[in-house]
C-alpha cells in the first residue's frame, strides 16, 4: 500500500513513516518544503500545500490512502496567526477530505488526527471544527472513509524545539543546557502522554482496520501524569533543577487530559503503551546526541 502522509517530515509524521516503511507499505511525504537532511528509501517527496487544492489532488489520486497530519501547531502560538491557523487546520483539511470525495469511486481511506476538547484557542478550535467536518459532513452525508483519532501528549525523538513550544524538548534541552526546567502554574495539570511510535502505530492500526469507526478514536492510554512528575522525572534523569512560572495564555492550570481506552480496543482492539519510564528514557537518549542541531 502507498500512503500519502501530509506533514510526513514533522515529528510525528516522521515515526509514522518509519513505521509504515518497516511494515513494507511505501509513502508518499506531502510538505511545503524538504526539511530533511537526507531522503529516504521508499518515501516520495512531494512539495506542496495543502491550501493548494490542485497539489492536494495530485497527490492523494497518487495515494491508496492517507494520514493526515498537517496543520499549524501551538497554544499561545496561534494566537498571533489567527487567520492563518483556520486557513491552514480548516480550508487545508477540507481540501483533503474534498480530494478523497472527488476519487470516491476509488474508496481511499484518510486517517485525520485531532485534539483533546478541552482547550479555547485557534489551534484547539480549527482542529475540533475539522473533526465535525470529517465526521458529520463528509462522512455521515457525503459517504467519505476519515478515521477521526484523537492524539494526547505525544513525546519522544526528533520533536523540534522551536517555534512551538513542547514540554519534553523545551524540558531536555534546558536541561542539557544548564538551564532549570519551567513548570507553568504548579505542574498540577494532568496530561496522558504517550510515546510518539505508539501514536504512529495506533494511526496505522486505524488505517488498516476492517471498517471506518463511527466515533473518535482516543490514542490514549487513559493514565494522568502530572506535569511537575514529569519535570521531576526527567530532573532525576539529567539532574536538572525546577523553576515555576504563571500560567501562559489559552491554557488552563486545572486541565486533565486522559484518553477513553474504550473507544481504541473497542475498534482497533487493546494496544499495550510504551512506560513512560522507557519512553522518556528513550528520548533523552536521543536529544543528548541531536540537541545542539536544534538550538
Amino acid at each position: 500500500m502507498k500512503v500519502l502522509v501530509t506533514g510526513g517530515q514533522g515529528f510525528i509524521g516522521s515515526h509514522v513513516i518509519e513505521r509504515l516503511l518497516k511494515m513494507g507499505h511505501k509513502a508518499i511525504s506531502f510538505d511545503r518544503r524538504f526539511v530533511s537532511k537526507k531522503q529516504v528509501c521508499g518515501v516520495e517527496y512531494f512539495i506542496g500545500d495543502v491550501c493548494d487544492a490542485d497539489a492536494v489532488n495530485q497527490a492523494v489520486y497518487a495515494a491508496d490512502a492517507v494520514i493526515n497530519l498537517s496543520g499549524i501547531l501551538g497554544t499561545a502560538e496561534t494566537l498571533q496567526h489567527v487567520p492563518e491557523t483556520m486557513r491552514v487546520n480548516v480550508l487545508g483539511t477540507i481540501n483533503v477530505f474534498e480530494a478523497l470525495r472527488k476519487y470516491d469511486s476509488l474508496k481511499k481511506r484518510c486517517v485525520y488526527i485531532t485534539l483533546p476538547d478541552v482547550w479555547q484557542n485557534p489551534y484547539a478550535i480549527s482542529k475540533r471544527t475539522a473533526k465535525d467536518l470529517a465526521l458529520y459532513v463528509y462522512n455521515q452525508e457525503l459517504g467519505t472513509e476519515i478515521q477521526v483519532v484523537r492524539a494526547f501528549n505525544v513525546y519522544g525523538e526528533r520533536q523540534k524545539y522551536k517555534p512551538v513550544r513542547k514540554f519534553a524538548p523545551s524540558f531536555i534541552i534546558r536541561a542539557l543546557t544548564g538551564q532549570p526546567l519551567q513548570v507553568y502554574g504548579d505542574g498540577g495539570q494532568m496530561m496522558d502522554l504517550v510515546y510518539a511510535g505508539d501514536t504512529a502505530d495506533i494511526l496505522i492500526m486505524a488505517l488498516e482496520a476492517p471498517k471506518v469507526a463511527s466515533e473518535v478514536i482516543d490514542a490514549g492510554s487513559g493514565e494522568g501524569v502530572p506535569v511537575i512528575m514529569v519535570a521531576k522525572l526527567i530532573s532525576e534523569i539529567t539532574g536538572a533543577p525546577i523553576e515555576y512560572l504563571p500560567m501562559r495564555k489559552g491554557e488552563t492550570s486545572k486541565a486533565v487530559i486522559r484518553g477513553d481506552t474504550s473507544t481504541l480496543e473497542r475498534w482497533l482492539g487493546k494496544y499495550e503503551f510504551t512506560p513512560i519510564r522507557e519512553g522518556m528514557r528513550r528520548t533523552v537518549e536521543w536529544y543528548k546526541k541531536h540537541y545542539k542541531e536544534l538550538i
